[in-house]
């Protein structure tokens, strides 16, 4: 714990003085790489949830496989619950603190279907 606190009490200034340099560089692309993480994993527990529906529906007559599936849904619930409820903590944080913060999101790809003639 004596090596955290040293450690914060000369990394503080540090920090404080940090513009442009090797660390905030740093932490700008972690914080990128964690604002391209967390939709990919909103996404798989989506279809987390869903392939375990399939799952479900598919072997309604085989208890083991059903029961599987059942499992894969309470677990893909669970992970959207918890995802969504952190995020809606942190902006309710945010906006009490008056902490402002943009989330930048890039434009799904586009497919660009030919109509059959």
């Amino acid at each position: 714990m004596k090596k955290i606190i040293t450690g914060a009490l000369f990394l503080g200034p540090m920090t404080a003085f940090a513009q442009g340099t090797p660390l905030l560089n740093t932490v700008n692309q972690i914080s990128q790489i964690v604002g391209l993480l967390i939709p990919l994993l909103l996404a798989v527990a989506v279809l987390l949830f869903f392939w375990g529906l399939v799952k479900f529906i598919a072997n309604a007559s085989d208890e083991a496989a059903k029961e599987s599936g059942k499992t894969l849904m309470i677990w893909g619930m669970i992970a959207i619950f918890v995802m969504v409820a952190f995020w809606g903590i942190i902006g309710y944080v945010q906006q009490s603190l008056g902490v402002t913060g943009s989330v930048t999101t890039t434009a799904p790809p586009v497919v660009n279907v030919v109509p059959a003639s």
